[in-house]
């Protein structure tokens, strides 16, 4: 157990593949060692049947918003507090009053809204059995450089739940965010970032490119 550590506020932003596992994996572990913290999870998408079998719900929740779904599954954990806010991330004030912050969405958008955030926060991602981790102790140009504009993306490679090709990339990334926030709120290291696949094993990040420098009349 823990002591005369502060409680702190934590939002975990997407309740999909990658939120659930950091959930479930978080709160028995904080239950456990008596480790106390007010969750809340912000998400706007109700469950659907498409999403059973790599999120973790049941049939039960189809219909339901994600956020109270999972907020209702651990309502009765001990010494903790989790709040659902069942809305997308679409600006800055939605991130005020945070100690920690966690993404895990699939849209660049709300991940540079938290990569501006003064506050530690971890960014995870997924494709197939693949992964990708940032965190606020990054290099900001790595983490700019790998945040390109694109469409939104499943954590399963297109067509691939249709194939039964389902990949679990989703849970080695929401395994690091667990181990992430179990770390800052004990105050003590934390992983820094990582890259790999299930398949070919850990990745070299890319070298960073040079910032782009404004030129003045």
């Amino acid at each position: 157990m823990e002591e005369d550590l502060p409680q702190k506020s934590l939002l975990i932003i997407g309740a999909g593949g990658i939120g659930t596992t950091v959930v479930d994996l978080l709160v028995p572990a904080l239950e456990r060692i008596q480790l106390g913290a007010k969750i809340t999870l912000m998400d706007g998408d109700t469950v659907e049947a498409s999403n059973l079998g790599h999120q973790n719900y049941s049939a039960a929740d189809i219909g339901a918003f994600k956020v109270d779904a999972l907020a209702n599954k651990w309502s009765k954990a001990n010494g903790l507090q989790v709040r659902s806010v069942a809305e997308n991330l679409r600006d800055l004030e939605q991130l005020d009053g945070y100690d920690l912050v966690v993404v895990c969405v699939d849209r660049p958008e709300p991940r540079r809204l938290v990569h501006a955030l003064d506050v530690p926060w971890i960014d995870l991602r997924c494709s197939g059995d693949g992964w990708m981790v940032f965190t606020s102790d990054s290099d900001p140009n790595l983490v700019a450089q790998m945040t390109p504009d694109h469409e939104p993306m499943s954590c399963q490679v297109e067509g691939a739940l249709d194939a039964g090709n389902l990949e679990f990339g989703f849970s080695i990334a929401g395994t690091f965010g667990a181990q992430w926030i179990l770390q800052q709120l004990r105050e003590r290291r934390a992983p820094l970032q990582s890259i790999g696949s299930l398949t070919y094993g850990s990745f070299e990040f890319p070298k960073v490119s040079s910032p782009v420098m404004e030129v003045k009349p």
